[in-house]
Formats: structure tokens, C-alpha cells, sequence
């Protein structure tokens, strides 16, 4: 359980004071829920930008709002770690609304804390459709299915020490403060671990879009670098890695893989190589000779766009042929390279703001087959970044998994 550990109510604003335990000095003043085990004051989840703590971050550039929200926010999370005990809560079963156990309390009492409820806390096993609505609150912020249903990933962040919250808000937000104090008003950056891409033109976000970035076993590299060109209709020369780590198991299994996703397999004087499927099924299995090439199309694991910036591990952003997987909460599903749902605006939004050649643009686009180059007039710089916990636009702390352990 969280105990209550004696404080002076003035120290934060009035709706961030909580008590809980058998306390009852300032019920009557107040609008609690209280019985002879919990006393409830509600706060929210942002804090006002009055009695903000200093900030001991050194920086050139002038405290903005969210630097002020960043610095309130962390040190309301060293308060909690101080004020309340935050041991680990078990759960032997999934908790679905409706569902009774024990531990609803204490997951009721961690929300209104961490800012999630506004319900006060009620002396119930219950698990109500006002505490799920506290549940997909959270589950939203740490970037989990928002399904209200209790399990293992949303416990796992309800038992994370509020410290260790700042901690990791301190270290990220710190970063990227610095960071993007020496952003050009025109760039594209994507966040690993949140799965996002934002486009920002003349300051402001032009383009907002979910990605899947690589799995922990081919990450993503943190870099920086420019689109210097946009492919429309590309082909995909395969990798050696993902060929003999993900394609020859399949040719294994099934001989006419290769035919069956448009690919063409050639040498290495780039001399086109025909065999039957059981010939292709006995190569699998030893040194595999040749290269592959998968020719545009609707198979082809690209999709209908490249964009290509100069790099040392041969990544770059993309469309994809299995738009479903964006649905996904964990899209650390790549080997390394990043798929773009909103791939459309964004292809048009290059094309309209960066490529000279408009009139092929528009009549490439119907077809399916022709592969273009488009050189870029001016380079867009592009970032891949990795944070883990920020302060967003409305002021909300959010977090995510650390996919890659770079932060432990």
C-alpha cells in the first residue's frame, strides 16, 4: 500500500495535496471521500506554472513552457517518492472491468497520484468503469494498448518508483532540450522509442505519423542526417543480413517464395539466375550465392516510396506492404530501416516542397512499375532520436518503453 507520511498541505497547490491511511485532520474542510482507511484530496495531472522548483539544467537558450512543466513535473515525482511508499503490486490474473481483487485500491490510489483519476478513491475491491477510465489514461501516456485491461505492461509502469519517473524525465528531457535548441525550422525527426515521426516546416508541424522502427536484435541507429532524394516505385536490393536471417528460412519451407514476391535472384556480374523451386529450396540451405532484388509492386516490402539520406548503416524511411502492423502497440518490428504510415503526405509534401520535376511526379504517381529518382532541390534534415520520457504539447508527462536497454 501507499502510506501516508505527515507533510505541510502548502507545500503544492491545493488540488496536487493527496493523503492516504487513516487520516482525518482536514476532511471536514475539504471534498474527500473518506472512511477509517482512505482520505482523498483530488489533483491533476499537470502542474500550474506558479510555484514551479528551479531548475538546475544549464542552458543557453530561454526556459520555455515546457521546460517550466518539465521542471514541475519532476519535481512533483521526487515529492511522491519521498511522501509515499511505492512497493510492488502482484496480480495473479488480468483485471477486466467489473473484475473484484484486492489490489484495486492501491492501482486506484497509484493513478490519482501519477494524475491519471480524478475519482475519488472509494473503499471497494471493484474495479469500475470510472477506474478504467483512469486505466486507458495511463496506458495512453506509457504508449500501451488503451484497453482498460490490467496486465502485465501496465503493471510493470504502475510499479515503477515515481524517482525513477524523474530520473528518466530529467535524462530525456534534458537531451532534448538541448537538442532541438539547435533545430533548423525545417527538418523531420523521428522518436525511436515512441514510434513517431513529426515533419516541422517554418516552426511549426506540418506532418505527425506513427512508424515501426527496428526490433532490439536490428535497431534503429540514433543519427543525423538529410533526405537527399525521394524514389517513387523502388526496388529493394535484400540485404545479405535479412536474407539469410529472414528470407532463406521461408525458401526452406516453401521453394516458390521468390517467384511468389516478385523477387529476382542474381549473380554477382549481375546475371539474372532461373531455377525451379526445389533447386532454389536444396541453395537455402548452404552458402547462399547470389543476391536478390525485389522489383516494384504491390508486394514489394518498401511500398511505394523511398526516401533515402546518406548514412553507415544502410537505413532509410519507407512505405510498407503490411499496413496493418501500424496498429500494433510494440512497432519495434524493422530490421533496422523506418516504415511511415502517413506515407502519402508525406511523399506529397516533399514533392510539392522540394522537387523541381512536378509534372513527372504527378503522372509517375499512377503507375505501379516505373521506379524514379527525385533529387531533392534542398536537402531535409532528418534525425533519429531516442527518448524515452517527455513533457508533450498539453503539458502531459509521457513515457515509453526503453526498446533498445540504452537507458538503464
Amino acid at each position: 500500500m501507499i502510506s501516508s507520511i505527515s507533510y505541510h498541505a502548502s507545500a503544492l497547490p491545493h488540488h496536487q495535496v493527496s493523503m492516504l491511511g487513516k487520516t482525518t485532520h482536514m476532511i471536514n474542510s475539504m471534498n474527500t471521500v473518506s472512511n477509517k482507511h482512505y482520505a482523498y484530496v483530488n489533483h491533476r495531472n499537470t502542474q500550474p506554472d506558479n510555484l514551479l522548483p528551479n531548475m538546475d539544467v544549464v542552458s543557453d537558450v530561454p526556459v520555455s513552457k515546457q521546460v517550466l512543466q518539465f521542471s514541475s513535473r519532476a519535481s512533483y515525482l521526487n515529492w511522491l517518492s519521498v511522501q509515499y511508499s511505492w512497493d510492488d503490486i502482484a496480480l495473479s490474473r488480468l483485471l477486466h472491468v467489473g473484475d473484484s481483487s484486492p489490489v484495486v485500491h492501491e492501482i486506484h490510489s497509484r493513478l490519482i497520484l501519477l494524475g491519471d483519476s480524478e475519482e475519488s478513491l472509494r473503499l471497494s475491491d471493484v474495479y469500475t468503469v470510472e477506474i478504467a477510465v483512469a486505466v486507458r489514461n495511463f496506458q495512453r501516456r506509457h504508449g500501451l494498448k488503451a484497453d482498460a485491461i490490467i496486465g502485465p505492461d501496465t503493471l510493470k509502469w504502475l510499479n515503477i518508483n515515481p524517482q525513477r519517473r524523474a530520473a528518466l524525465l530529467r535524462l530525456n528531457m534534458e537531451e532534448k532540450i538541448h537538442f532541438m535548441a539547435n533545430l533548423s525550422e525545417r527538418y523531420l525527426l523521428v522518436n525511436i522509442p515512441a514510434y513517431e515521426l513529426l515533419l516541422s516546416d517554418n516552426g511549426e508541424i506540418a506532418l505527425r505519423s506513427r512508424v515501426i522502427v527496428g526490433k532490439p536484435k536490428k535497431p534503429t541507429p540514433i543519427l543525423t542526417s538529410e533526405i537527399s532524394s525521394m524514389v517513387i516505385n523502388p526496388s529493394w536490393r535484400v540485404p545479405r543480413s535479412i536474407l539469410e536471417d529472414d528470407l532463406l528460412p521461408k525458401v526452406k519451407i516453401n521453394g516458390e517464395f521468390f517467384s511468389q514476391r516478385n523477387f529476382k535472384v542474381f549473380n554477382y556480374q549481375n546475371q539474372t539466375i532461373e531455377k525451379s523451386p526445389q533447386e532454389w529450396q536444396k541453395l537455402a540451405y548452404g552458402q547462399f550465392p547470389y543476391r536478390l532484388e525485389q522489383m516494384p509492386g504491390t508486394q514489394n516490402a518498401l511500398g511505394r516510396y523511398k526516401f533515402y539520406f546518406p548514412n553507415d548503416y544502410s537505413v532509410y524511411l519507407h512505405d510498407t506492404s503490411n499496413p496493418q502492423l501500424f496498429s500494433n502497440a510494440n512497432r519495434a518490428l524493422s530490421s533496422g530501416c523506418i516504415r511511415i504510415e502517413k506515407v502519402d503526405e508525406l511523399a506529397n509534401w516533399i514533392a510539392n516542397s522540394l522537387v523541381d520535376n512536378k509534372p513527372l511526379w504527378s503522372r509517375l504517381k499512377i503507375s505501379r512499375e516505373t521506379t524514379k529518382w527525385f533529387p531533392l532541390n534542398d536537402p531535409l534534415p532528418v534525425h533519429l532520436v531516442y527518448w524515452t520520457a517527455w513533457i508533450d504539447d498539453s503539458g502531459l508527462s509521457q513515457f515509453r518503453d526503453d526498446i533498445y536497454a540504452l537507458q538503464r
